[in-house]
């Protein structure tokens, strides 16, 4: 369970620190898609396993900068 706890929250601090544009653009998601989880109308827990992947490969990338 702590592996998905690191996830959850790595994208969590994805959604605070970037735009749903360039968050949307980078993940190379649908805008709504990535509103949609940021203003909360979309649980994380609800969405695709393929858009968790996408956004958490992005987050990752972002921890290393």
């Amino acid at each position: 369970m702590n592996e998905i706890t690191t996830i959850k929250n790595a994208i969590e601090k994805l959604f605070k620190a970037e735009s749903g544009y360039k968050i949307s653009k980078a993940a190379k998601l649908p805008y709504q898609t990535v509103q949609d989880l940021r203003n909360g109308t979309t649980n994380l827990e609800d969405a695709k396993f393929k858009t968790i992947v996408k956004l958490y490969e992005y987050a990752s990338t972002k921890d290393k900068d």
